[in-house]
């Protein structure tokens, strides 16, 4: 730290020539991310309200009390009563907040094990390594979903929850998670569904007239819900939600962590984090009022044109096929095999031309996610560099 202060205009200045090299999203050339601009009317009362920490949330009643309403109408959003949680830094901790509880309604379980999809997100790995838990995998079918018959299989004694995904990581693919609730049943294995990309897409394009199985609080054995404001939601980057049935856990009782020391009073908290920011709460439940219903519809809608567009345009392109059909604003691509046998050769190629995809080694496909940044022309420039990759590596064969 130098002794004198630099003026803001020279801060300014050297961090627009710093973070120059950084991508952006109004480029149109993130096409692999779930994550996007957030509205404009969440930037600004997010600013007005940045201070606002609901680590300490007797500081703040007001702000506590948005949280609280905002957990509630989501909870309705989706389809349950009496819904209880907390608005949360993202996905990954909302899904390892469940995997603690899960753990803790099973005291019994000396080695506690999970049942998910090869599907499932990064953030059960992180949870499981965390707190001591097992992770069984179940293979996916030729559909890309989980095996129903070997999601059985691996349920055991020492099984304290399953995980169903509702627009999974990869293809944005809703997984039979009625029957994966049915599974829970017997046993009262605690369910929880990661909805952390479909939250916030599945209910507008229902709307649209779109039907998916059942995937929220309507399946009665759905424990808690993950879903995701910083991503469809175009809330505060990072924000995520983590709702779950009140009748579930007692928040007197050995749920959360009490602090007592806090300047606002004793609370109990479930979330990971100690100091949480309140104003991307207070702009979440700001927005949702703006935008309303139909706003958020329109916006999905809006994606979802464009994704039926990109997945007609790749079905123009000889040597690159769409890995399946699309269920919500995501696709999946891959080069076909006399073009090449790996999709890093496509995506190095595109990535030279700064198109940034997100890619599934595993899967061998490339990942394409239509957010509100991306907008039809970006998608015209896209398939003539994709066709022009496909020529190029066509002639280097």
């Amino acid at each position: 730290m130098q002794e004198k202060g630099i003026p803001r205009e020279k801060i300014l200045k050297m961090l627009d020539d710093r973070l120059g090299i950084d991508m952006t999203y109004s480029s149109g050339k993130i096409l692999g991310s779930m994550c996007t601009i957030p509205h404009d009317f969440a930037l600004e009362v997010n600013s007005k309200y940045s201070y606002k920490n609901l680590g300490d949330p007797g500081l703040f009643p007001g702000t506590m009390e948005i949280e609280q309403e905002l957990v509630r109408n989501l909870g309705n959003f989706f389809g349950g009563d009496k819904i209880i949680g907390n608005i949360v830094s993202g996905g990954t901790e909302a899904n390892i907040i469940a995997l603690s509880l899960a753990k803790k309604l099973k005291p019994e379980v000396l080695k506690p094990e999970i049942v998910c999809s090869a599907n499932a997100h990064m953030s059960f790995y992180k949870g499981a390594d965390l707190l001591g838990i097992k992770v069984q995998k179940v293979i996916l079918t030729e559909n890309y979903v989980p095996d129903i018959n070997e999601f059985a299989s691996k349920i055991n004694n020492n099984t304290i929850a399953l995980i169903g995904i509702a627009g999974t990581t990869s293809l944005g693919l809703v997984e039979p998670i009625t029957e994966i609730a049915k599974l829970s049943e017997p046993e009262h294995i605690f369910m929880h569904v990661d909805a952390a990309f479909g939250g916030f897409v599945l209910p507008f394009m229902e709307e649209l007239g779109y039907n998916y199985p059942k995937y929220d609080f309507r399946i009665p054995t759905v424990d808690s819900l993950t879903a995701d404001p910083h991503k469809m939601g175009l809330g505060i980057i990072p924000s995520g939600g983590f709702l779950i049935r009140e009748q579930s856990i007692n928040l007197s009782g050995k749920f959360g962590f009490s602090i007592p020391y806090l300047a606002g009073g004793d609370f109990r908290h479930l979330t990971l984090t100690g100091t949480r920011p309140g104003g991307s709460i207070i702009a979440f439940w700001a927005l949702m009022k703006h935008l309303g219903r139909e706003g958020f519809r329109n916006m999905v809608k809006e994606c979802w044109e464009n994704t039926l567009y990109l997945e007609k345009r790749i079905n123009e392109i000889d040597g690159i096929v769409n890995v399946c059909k699309p269920e919500i604003n995501i696709i999946g691509l891959r080069a076909s095999e006399n073009i090449t046998k790996s999709i890093h050769i496509i995506d190095e190629n595109l990535r030279k031309l700064g198109w940034a995809l997100g890619v599934f080694e595993n899967l061998n496909l490339a990942r394409i996610v239509l957010m509100p940044h991306i907008k039809r022309h970006h998608l015209e420039e896209f398939s003539l560099d994709l066709e022009k990759v496909v020529k190029k590596i066509r002639l280097e064969r």
